[in-house]
């Protein structure tokens, strides 16, 4: 983990190949791990990494509305979070 930015690096991403998609267009590619750190370091942070994977993204550079693209890595939103939520009474 990157210590400075609180973000997980490409180190810490816990599938090989890393997974892309996008549910906004259907966008989907897999990245093995090594080729990845080769070509960015493997000092880059997961969000750094997927705004240059997805950096020519329509939905990213369009100036018609808003959107936004939606890539996500879907290992890390599959992740079952280690901690209970809180509950206060």
């Amino acid at each position: 983990m990157n210590r400075s930015s609180g973000s997980l690096t490409i180190t810490d991403h816990p599938t090989d190949p890393i997974e892309i998609e996008c549910k906004q267009c259907g966008r989907h590619g897999r990245y093995r791990k090594a080729a990845l750190i080769e070509k960015y370091g493997s000092d880059i942070v997961l969000p750094d990494l997927l705004a240059l994977i997805a950096g020519d993204c329509e939905q990213r550079t369009s100036r018609l509305g808003n959107r936004g693209c939606g890539a996500i890595y879907p290992a890390l939103a599959r992740t079952e979070r280690r901690n209970p939520p809180l509950e206060f009474s």
